[in-house]
C-alpha cells in the first residue's frame, strides 16, 4: 500500500489506519465553535472600522459581513448534515465536487488557521502589555514578548496533547465568558453614555462629533469634520483622501472587508464532526446557533461603542498610519474618558483571554485539517507521521507541526514592523477562508443537482419529512449559496484595493510621513491575495499533476453518499470492512436482489418487452432504495429532540 499515489486510495473511512476520538457533546462543540468565531477582532480591532466608515459604517459593515458569513455557514449546515465525518470540511468537495477542490481546501485552510494562530498570539502577547502600562500603546520589550509568546504557544500545545475532551471542557467555560463579555461591555457602554458615571472629559468632550459617517476615505485618520479638505493628489498626506459620498462608500466597502476577519470562524463546527459523540443530532444545531453570534451581536456591540468614541480619536487603530501600533480598542478609549477608567485594564485582560482562546481554537482546527490533509492526499510517509493519532486518537504529531508555525508570531518584534505582520497575516487568513467558503458554496450547488436527480427518481427528496427533521433542510436555496459566491468573491477582489490604491497615489501627495512606507502597503497587498493565489495553485497542481483528479458526476452521485449509515461503524476500529459496506453501490446491492428473483417472478416478467421489464426492475430498484433510506433516517434521533428523549424512542422501536 506504501507505494499507491494518494488519488488512488479509497476514502479514508475505507482504508484509514487512524481514527479520532468521537466523545465531546454539544456544550463542547458549541464552546469550540463560539471560541473559533469571537477573538481579538471584534473587541480590539473593530476600532480600525471606526475609523474607516464611521460609528455606523463600523456596525452596519459587520451586518453585511454576518450576512455573508451566516449564509455560507447555512448552506454547508445542510451538507455537514448528510456527512458529519471527520474533517467535513475537505470531505464534501471531494465527495461532491473534485478530489483537487478537496485538496485546496485542506491545504488553505490548514495554512490559512495556522497563520492565524500566529497572528491571534501575536495580539495577546501585545495586549498583555497594556496590563502594565495601562492605556499606553508602548510595547514590552523583545525579550519579554518573545518569552511570553513562547509560553502562550506551549500553553496552547499543551492544553491539546491531553486530548479532545478537557479541550471541550475548557471551550465550553471559554465560550460562556465570551457571551458574558458581551453583555458586560455592552451594558458598560450604555452606563457610559447615559452619564451614571459622571462627567466625560479628554477627547471625547474635545474632539467629537454627532456625524456616524467620516466625510469620506481618509487613511491617516481624520483631524476635521470638514468635507472640504480631502484631495487625491497635490496635498500632503494629511490631507490625502477621497472626499464625499464616493469615500464613505468606498470606507464602506473596505470596512466590509475588514470586517470578515471577525466574521469567520464558524465553520469550526465542521471540523469537530469528526469527534463529535452524535454528530447527526448535534453538529447541524450547533452550526445553525453559531452563525447567529456575527449576524446579531457583532453589530450590536459596535454599535454601543460607536456611541461612545469619535471616529477622528487619535488612540484608536488607523490601517494605513505608519507607526500606528495596535491602538487601542474602542471599550477602552470609551471607558477611559469616564470616571471609570480604572476599569480599563479589566477590559484588557478579558480580551487578552478573548484573543488567546481564539488562537487556541485556531490550532486545533488547524491540526485536524492536517491530519485530514496527510491521511488523505499527501504520501503515505508523510502520512505515517502527520495522519496518526496515539492510543487517546489525538494527532499529536499535526498538533506539534502547526505548533512550531505559531513562531511565525515573533516576526512582529521590530520596532520598524510595528503591526504589520499581523495585518499581513490576518489578509492572508481572510483571503484563504474566503476561497474555502465559495468552493463549499460551490459543492452545495453540485450537492443539491445531485439530490434533485434522486428526488427526479423518487429515491430521495430536500421535501421529505425525514430529510428535513432527521437532516437538514437549508431554505431558500439556492439563493443563499449564491450570496455566499458573491459576497466572499467581492471579499477577495477588494481586500487588496486600497492598499493598491494608496501605493498608486504615493506619487503624487507633497508628503508622505503619516503613511505606511511602500514596503508595508506592497504588503498588505501580498497578504490579501496570497491567499486566493495560493488556493488556485494547490488546485491547478493537484489537478494536472496528479492524474486521475476528474470533477464528479451526477451518475455518479447516489444515495449512499447523502445517508450514512452508524458513525461508530464507518469509523470505528474495522473501518474496512464498514466502510466498503458504505460505499457499495446501492444499485448493485438491487441489481443481485433482482437477480435472485423467485421462478414464478422470473417467468411472468418474461412475457413482458425488454423496455418494460427494464423498467420495472428499475422501480423496484428505486423503491428498495427509498425504503432503506427511510430505515436508516427513522433510527435516527430527531434533530432538535434531546438526547434522553431520542434513547428512549430508539429502544421502544
Amino acid at each position: 500500500m506504501g507505494d499507491v499515489r494518494p488519488l488512488d486510495r479509497k476514502p479514508y473511512y475505507v482504508d484509514h489506519f487512524e481514527h479520532l476520538h468521537r466523545v465531546l457533546g454539544r456544550p463542547q462543540l458549541t464552546g469550540i465553535g463560539i471560541s473559533g468565531c469571537v477573538g481579538v477582532g471584534i473587541f480590539v480591532t473593530s476600532g480600525s472600522l471606526i475609523t474607516t466608515s464611521g460609528s455606523l459604517g463600523g456596525p452596519l459593515s459587520y451586518l453585511v459581513a454576518g450576512i455573508i458569513a451566516a449564509c455560507v455557514l447555512y448552506t454547508l449546515t445542510e451538507m455537514v448534515a448528510c456527512r458529519p465525518l471527520t474533517g467535513a470540511l475537505i470531505d464534501l468537495p471531494h465527495k461532491f465536487l473534485d478530489p483537487a477542490a478537496g485538496f485546496a481546501v485542506a491545504a488553505s485552510y490548514s495554512l490559512g488557521n495556522i497563520l492565524s494562530m500566529a497572528c491571534l498570539t501575536a495580539y495577546s502577547a501585545e495586549l498583555t502589555a497594556l496590563m502594565k502600562s495601562g492605556n499606553n500603546l508602548a510595547r514590552h520589550s523583545p525579550g519579554a514578548e518573545v518569552g511570553i509568546t513562547v509560553a502562550f504557544i506551549a500553553l496552547t500545545t499543551l492544553t491539546h496533547c491531553f486530548g479532545v475532551k478537557l479541550y471541550g471542557s475548557i471551550e465550553r467555560v471559554v465560550a460562556a465568558f465570551k457571551l458574558c463579555l458581551f453583555v458586560l461591555v455592552c451594558i458598560l457602554m450604555l452606563v457610559i453614555n447615559v452619564g451614571a458615571v459622571g462627567r466625560r472629559i479628554g477627547s471625547y468632550r474635545g474632539n467629537y462629533t454627532t456625524m456616524a459617517f467620516p466625510p469620506g476615505f481618509k487613511p491617516t485618520g481624520f483631524n476635521s469634520t470638514s468635507n472640504n479638505f480631502l484631495h487625491e493628489k497635490g496635498v500632503a498626506d494629511t490631507q490625502f483622501g477621497i472626499p464625499g459620498s464616493g469615500g464613505r462608500f468606498f470606507g464602506f466597502l473596505t470596512s466590509v472587508t475588514l470586517a470578515m476577519f471577525s466574521c469567520f470562524g464558524g465553520e469550526t463546527i465542521a471540523m469537530t464532526a469528526g469527534e463529535a459523540k452524535d454528530a447527526f443530532r448535534d453538529v447541524p444545531v450547533v452550526m445553525s446557533f453559531v452563525y447567529i453570534v456575527p449576524l446579531s451581536l457583532y453589530p450590536l456591540v459596535l454599535i454601543s461603542a460607536g456611541a461612545n468614541v469619535n471616529y477622528a480619536d487619535p488612540d484608536l487603530p488607523v490601517m494605513w498610519t505608519q507607526g500606528s501600533g495596535g491602538g487601542l480598542s474602542p471599550f477602552v478609549v470609551a471607558v477611559q474618558t469616564s470616571a471609570i477608567v480604572g476599569v480599563a485594564k479589566a477590559l484588557h485582560f478579558f480580551f487578552i483571554i478573548s484573543a488567546y482562546t481564539a488562537a487556541n481554537t485556531e490550532l486545533y482546527v488547524a491540526s485536524r485539517s492536517v491530519f485530514m490533509l496527510a491521511q488523505t492526499y499527501l504520501p503515505r510517509k508523510v502520512a505515517d507521521i502527520f495522519g496518526r493519532t496515539n492510543n487517546g486518537h489525538t494527532p499529536l504529531s499535526a498538533i506539534l507541526l502547526c505548533s512550531i508555525f505559531g513562531f511565525v508570531s515573533l516576526a512582529g518584534l521590530s520596532r520598524q514592523a510595528y503591526d504589520q505582520p499581523r495585518q499581513t497575516l490576518s489578509a492572508f487568513f481572510t483571503g484563504s477562508i474566503a476561497c474555502v467558503y465559495i468552493c463549499e458554496c460551490v459543492t452545495f450547488l453540485k450537492f443539491k443537482a445531485g439530490l434533485k436527480r434522486l428526488e427526479d427518481r423518487k429515491i430521495l427528496s430536500r421535501n421529505d419529512s425525514l430529510y428535513i427533521s432527521r437532516m437538514f433542510k437549508s431554505r431558500w436555496q439556492p439563493l443563499p449559496a449564491y450570496v455566499g459566491i458573491a459576497g466572499c468573491t467581492f471579499v477577495v477582489i477588494w481586500s487588496g484595493i486600497p492598499s493598491l490604491y494608496i501605493l498608486g497615489a504615493r506619487g503624487g501627495l507633497t508628503s508622505t510621513e503619516q503613511l505606511k512606507s511602500s514596503v508595508g502597503l506592497a504588503c498588505d497587498v501580498l497578504g490579501a491575495y496570497s491567499g486566493p493565489f495560493l488556493f488556485a495553485l494547490f488546485y491547478l497542481t493537484y489537478k494536472h499533476i496528479t492524474p486521475r483528479s476528474f470533477s464528479v458526476k451526477f451518475d455518479d452521485l447516489t444515495p449512499g453518499d447523502y445517508v450514512l449509515s452508524d458513525l461508530a461503524v464507518i469509523e470505528g476500529e474495522d473501518p474496512i470492512v464498514s466502510g466498503a459496506m458504505v460505499e457499495f453501490d446501492s444499485y448493485q446491492l438491487e441489481a443481485q436482489r433482482c437477480s435472485t428473483a423467485s421462478p414464478k417472478h422470473v417467468s411472468d416478467e418474461f412475457e413482458m418487452s425488454l423496455d418494460a421489464q427494464e423498467e420495472y426492475e428499475m422501480q423496484r430498484a428505486h423503491e428498495e432504495e427509498r425504503r432503506r433510506i427511510e430505515e436508516v433516517l427513522v433510527r435516527r434521533p430527531e434533530r432538535m429532540e434531546r438526547a434522553m428523549e431520542g434513547a428512549v424512542e430508539l429502544r421502544r422501536r
